[in-house]
């Protein structure tokens, strides 16, 4: 009975896996077609084919019930070309008119300057397993400017993706991998796709801004950087962000006032403000790199001059203001190896009678790899690592009586070219002493390092809170 218990727990393990790789839906087609017109406007036409598998694909994927089309009327309009069910004996049947919701997207709700944009909810008609929902629209922009970033990968598998670019080139990429939301995966940036059509406009730096001079003089503080860095805090944290597509507003900088006035902005709405704002409080400051960059990795910023020396500002992230070659010592740092020798003090925390608890510090800089997402089975993709080299050496005095609950720990290894892990921790008297020291020597971490490295992550999370008896 008991071998048969086990057989059928197996039995249903192995269901439970087979369900969790299932997918959903697959694309049998994902197009997208840019078309330049004669009067210099652009088309831009998407039509996707997707094949629902389970139905789950209705109820756990919100993206595979509807689809959501954002627009701006005052120069652009929509066209749904094609939106139908194919069953799986081929009846079509359309998409009743009810299923389109003309409504106020989301990132506009808090922003009352951007309320003549519109979204289009479509709710998709999902008859049966093995339906095929068509939907063919195009968007047309009375202006040809525009910046494109998408990425070939879906959440469910995609049959065929083809793209048919302004100037007549066309690309095709077949029987894509889904997406995983499985962590520290490296970016898959072979299916990244970005393109800029047309001359991207500059941005002019307001001088000054008369409507902010009261909250200038109750942020101002003698530290110029650290004025800086207030005024820089009062815009990500009192102007809300609106992360709409820039397209959408046809990449254009709202004046300052304005952004002020309505305590709301997109990202190139900010970055004028904050420019406005310190140029008010006395500072000389220019927006950097002031067109906009389609590969997204150098964002819009504020550069601004504090005696003598040049600091980069966004108006979206907190940090530390820094000069770029104080950044580039700060990365240095936090890439050398890390040597920590130092006395802890006895500070426990009760957690019985008679039982204490005592946490070892944080380790800044060091690896912070959650053990709990390292599943036993290897992903089928290789996995981002972080090289490095991790030294700790603790001593603590322990009142009279104290005893380390589970005696004295060691572990020390290597795992081939990968790295080597070395815990001591032992208790000589009323003397407590721990060394810990961790060596990855891989970034990239392939199925066949997978165990190994699972296994130091898990070992070096491991006697972190150490139990006292008193």
């Amino acid at each position: 009975m008991k071998k048969l218990f086990i057989v059928t727990i197996s039995l249903l393990m192995a269901g439970m896996a087979v369900a969790q790789t299932a997918h959903e839906a697959e694309y049998n087609l994902i197009r997208r077609t840019y078309t330049t017109n004669s009067d210099g406007s652009l088309d831009i036409n998407f039509r996707k084919e997707l094949k629902i598998l389970r139905n789950r694909a209705f109820t756990a994927y919100a993206d595979k019930g509807e689809t959501f089309i954002t627009y701006n009327p005052d120069f652009e309009t929509l066209t749904i070309n094609e939106c139908y069910t194919i069953t799986a004996d081929g009846k079509k049947v359309e998409t009743p008119r009810n299923a389109f919701v003309l409504q106020l997207p989301s990132e506009c709700t808090d922003c009352g300057r951007l309320n003549n944009i519109q979204e289009l909810a479509i709710v998709h008609t999902a008859l049966e397993y093995n339906c095929v929902i068509v939907l063919d629209y195009t968007l047309h922009r009375n202006n040809g400017l525009y910046v494109e970033r998408f990425n070939y990968q879906q959440d469910c598998p995609v049959k065929r993706y083809e793209v048919i670019y302004p100037d007549g080139h066309r690309e095709a990429k077949t029987n894509i991998p889904p997406t995983t939301n499985y962590p520290y995966m490296p970016s898959q940036k072979q299916y990244d796709v970005e393109f800029q059509h047309g001359t991207m406009p500059t941005y002019t730096t307001e001088k000054s801004l008369p409507v902010a001079a009261n909250v200038l003089a109750s942020l101002k503080k003698a530290d110029r950087k650290e004025y800086a860095a207030a005024i820089r805090n009062w815009v990500i944290d009192n102007v809300h962000l609106n992360n709409i597509d820039l397209a959408r507003v046809n990449y254009a900088m709202t004046p300052a006032t304005d952004v002020f006035n309505s305590n709301c902005g997109t990202v190139l709405d900010k970055t004028g403000l904050l420019a406005a704002m310190l140029n008010e409080a006395g500072f000389q400051a220019t927006i950097k790199d002031n067109t906009i960059s389609v590969f997204g990795d150098r964002p819009m910023d504020v550069e601004v001059m504090i005696e003598g020396k040049s600091y980069r500002l966004s108006a979206t992230q907190k940090g530390a203001i820094m000069t770029e070659s104080e950044k580039a010592d700060a990365a240095a740092v936090a890439a050398a190896p890390i040597y920590v020798d130092r006395e802890l003090d006895w500070k426990p925390d009760t957690i019985a009678d008679k039982f204490v608890r005592i946490t070892l510090p944080a380790e800044p800089n060091g690896i912070n790899i959650n053990p709990a997402y390292l599943f036993e089975s290897a992903p089928q993709q290789n996995i981002q690592g972080k090289i490095t080299n991790e030294f700790y050496h603790y001593t603590m005095n322990l009142p009279k009586g104290a005893k380390l609950i589970g005696g004295d720990v060691v572990i020390d290894y290597t795992c081939y070219d990968l790295g080597s892990i070395n815990i001591i921790i032992k208790q000589k008297g009323n003397r407590l002493l721990i060394t810990r020291n961790l060596q990855i020597r891989k970034a990239i971490i392939t199925q066949a390092d997978y165990a190994s490295f699972r296994r130091m992550i898990q070992d070096w999370n491991s006697h972190k809170e150490l139990i006292f008896s008193l």
